[in-house]
């Protein structure tokens, strides 16, 4: 395989990988915010217009860490390798927003005596993408973010 087309299959999976973990930009051409990247990574705006461009390839050390903000592995970010297993991964899932509504609203009615139309699933994905957004490596921190909207809810219900 030669270099460009490697440099080029990376800022592929680049791109998906910043679309999956919600970096996107509806006014860029290629769909992703390279400040957002640059954000997260601490890398400079240039370096990572370049990688998005295809024009170059991180070292070893910043593909690892590039992928860990991502959350892929970095075998998959690089060659697509599907077999480099990330443990990190495991505890995460993917699935379009279409379908979680269709499992939400689709569950409610099992917990529910009345349908509640869409009101908890639309409140359900809210509550995804803000917690998705919460930067922090507390997983228990997340958890009393998310107890603390749902509490909400069940307040203002009543």
């Amino acid at each position: 395989m030669e270099k460009i087309d490697l440099t080029k299959d990376f800022a592929c999976r680049l791109r998906e990988a910043m679309l999956r973990a919600n970096l996107s930009s509806s006014r860029s051409t290629s769909g992703v915010c390279i400040h957002k990247l640059a954000e997260i990574t601490g890398y400079s705006v240039q370096i990572c217009r370049r990688y998005l461009r295809g024009e170059a390839l991180p070292e070893p050390t910043k593909l690892v860490e590039i992928a860990e903000k991502l959350h892929v592995s970095p075998g998959w970010l690089l060659f697509g390798d599907s077999h480099n297993h990330n443990p990190v991964l495991t505890d995460y899932i993917v699935i379009s927003k279409n379908l979680l509504h269709y499992i939400f609203s689709h569950a409610a009615a099992l917990y529910n005596e009345s349908p509640c139309g869409d009101d908890v699933s639309d409140f359900l994905l809210e509550l995804i993408a803000d917690v998705s957004q919460i930067t922090t490596n507390s997983e228990e921190q997340a958890k009393k973010i998310i107890d603390l909207a749902l509490s909400s809810v069940k307040h203002f219900n009543h």
